[in-house]
């Protein structure tokens, strides 16, 4: 039994989570830190025991919003502990169970997300097959964000191998290559992928479709006739007819999806968002976080509940929360967070999957310098994308050169923002960054507390920036 258990000194087993044939969760509190981690036991008698600690090995150097990091290592003479992300939610298998088939719309951001965190993995050196992608893996959170879990079946890609040497995924989701037919690679998680979408979009696991082609399963469904193309070449039979990589996938949903509307300054209908605002610079000390700032306070104002996230560690908003403390502006406050005049913020935090988000409509991420991968990856996962650019022309040269250094394939989707009124800096910094998705701005005097004008000149920047992503 073990439920009140004490796992190395601080971790108080409350809950039991889930089991496989090798290995148990648990949910876990931390009773000195008093928050709370998922813990997945191993046992050390398991033949699979190998298996199962090369799971460690490929999470423990990974990072990505979409997916758990490993926060601890542990064992006693009868099991290793890995204490781990708890993502509270549902998994997406049990989402169908109760509420059915998902929407189209809901369903091609969610293969957006999937096909981004499919490229992270298999951009890694060496590549890393997930193996077993199914709604069951899936979890998603209050807000619809979708994480990956059980990296049971991942493995690192061998280029020299002909054939793997034993059998994994999960009927109906695998691959033919992986029942032994051939190595899995890249291809194969789209294949699994192409299935999943499959199940979600008509509610019927793949293995009980029965001799009916998936095309008409899908059409009677509702799915668009390009929707159901992609999907069918994502689960073609032969990898050599499948979608090669997840850009080329990318690169074809990308000109289906409509991106959804979201209402930022409408007189006449009630404000409305939710979604993630990505905010940063590619030179220091640019006026990130008094952005970040300025739209959430607009936003709150606008009774659109938000939270800001610092994912650098700049220690400006622990600054922030000391000037705030003072003024006797501080309500609630914890290790990890703070409220303040109607806004949550999160510290130096390691992503953005550590935010709650249940009431919470914005999530505004203030990345600092855009300067790691780390970085760029929680970036280009936002729903809107902003660049701040030097507000000084002597520095237009240099964020230049570092703008062409980036290669990114959502870098056509950045807005730019630049507080600048000269006209004349206006055309030179367009013809620099070779875009005309550039919004202009004037600093607020103080952007925790709008005045009238602010309020004014910040909503009009935000409906310029959500019609530029298209978004209204």
């Amino acid at each position: 039994m073990m439920k009140d258990r004490i796992i190395a000194d601080k971790y108080r087993i409350i809950d039991f989570l889930g089991e496989g044939g090798t290995s148990a969760v648990y949910l876990a509190e931390n009773i000195v830190l008093n928050n709370f981690w998922a813990i997945k036991v191993l046992y050390k008698n398991s033949p699979r025991l190998s298996v199962d600690m090369e799971e460690i090995d490929i999470l423990k150097n990974l990072s990505h919003p979409m997916l758990p990091r490993i926060a601890d290592l542990t064992e006693d003479e009868d099991n290793y502990y890995i204490v781990m992300d708890y993502i509270p939610g549902s998994n997406l298998l049990k989402v169908l169970e109760y509420q059915g088939k998902i929407p189209e719309k809901t369903l091609l951001k969610w293969t957006r997300d999937l096909l981004d965190v499919l490229k992270y993995l298999h951009s890694r050196n060496p590549p890393i097959i997930y193996g077993d992608l199914k709604p069951a893996n899936l979890i998603v959170d209050d807000i619809g964000q979708l994480r990956l879990v059980d990296f049971g079946a991942a493995r690192y890609y061998t280029k020299e191998k002909t054939e793997d040497t034993v059998y994994i995924g999960t009927q109906g989701y695998a691959a033919p290559e992986q029942y032994g037919v051939g190595q899995t690679d890249q291809r194969t998680d789209l294949y699994s992928l192409g299935m999943t979408i499959f199940h979600l979009a008509t509610g019927i696991h793949p293995v009980k479709q029965g001799s009916e082609k998936l095309k008409d399963v899908l059409k009677k469904a509702g799915i668009a006739q390009r929707y159901i193309h992609f999907i069918l070449k994502l689960a073609q039979t032969d990898p050599g007819k499948r979608f090669q990589n997840c850009e080329e996938a990318i690169e074809e949903l990308g000109r289906m999806i409509i991106p959804e509307r979201l209402f930022f300054y409408n007189r006449k209908a009630e404000k409305s968002f939710k979604g993630v605002i990505a905010i940063a610079s590619l030179l220091p000390a640019s006026g990130v976080t008094s952005l970040c700032l300025a739209i959430g306070k607009y936003l709150s104002s606008n009774k659109v509940s938000s939270v800001l996230v610092e994912l650098n560690s700049s220690g400006d908003f622990d600054r922030m929360r000391e000037y705030l403390d003072e003024l006797g502006e501080v309500k609630l406050q914890s290790e990890n967070r703070f409220e303040a005049n109607n806004l949550v913020f999160y510290p130096n935090a390691p992503d953005f999957g550590v935010v709650s988000r249940k009431g919470i409509d914005a999530i505004i991420l203030d990345l600092g310098q855009l300067n790691t991968e780390r970085k760029m990856i929680q970036f280009n996962h936002a729903d809107i994308r902003i660049i701040v650019c030097p507000n000084v022309p002597w520095k237009y040269s240099l964020f230049s050169e570092c703008h062409q250094k980036i290669e990114s394939l959502a870098k056509e989707e950045w807005i730019y923002t630049a507080n600048i009124s000269q006209s004349y800096e206006h055309q030179k910094l367009k013809k620099l960054l070779g875009s005309n998705r550039l919004v202009l701005y004037s600093t607020v005097s103080n952007p925790f507390y709008l005045n009238t004008e602010d309020h004014k000149r910040i909503g009009v920047v935000l409906n310029e920036i959500c019609k530029l992503a298209g978004q209204l």
